[in-house]
């Protein structure tokens, strides 16, 4: 089982003003990073948030990922059981701020019902 989860959304926001919302939305501050999946990062606790402005991914699965260009990847540093716990309660404070679409999928399967 993978040992992460993922947001998938899209938004109206981009750039800065995405970034802002998002960190603001979720009590972090997101730092820029080079990694090949992840424009920003940060972290609270056991936890690590990457945030990435887009990715390749093709619509899969019933999930309309080409509709929804950015995606949050929140890691459990311990390998714990929390990513999921954390990502479903990330989902409903970026689903309060109007991000939509929205998907929390966990290996590419989605494990709640989108938002349209």
């Amino acid at each position: 089982m993978p040992t992460y989860v993922q947001i998938y959304f899209a938004s109206q926001d981009s750039g800065d003003r995405l970034l802002s919302r998002v960190g603001a939305a979720l009590g972090v501050r997101f730092e820029p990073v080079d990694r090949p999946y992840a424009d920003y990062r940060a972290s609270t606790g056991d936890l690590v948030l990457d945030l990435a402005f887009s990715h390749e991914l093709e619509d899969d699965a019933g999930v309309p990922f080409e509709s929804m260009p950015h995606v949050l990847t929140v890691r459990d540093l311990q390998r714990g059981q929390h990513e999921e716990p954390a990502a479903r309660e990330m989902f409903r404070r970026l689903e309060r701020v109007g991000y939509r679409p929205m998907y929390l999928v966990k290996g590419l399967v989605p494990i709640s019902p989108g938002r349209e």
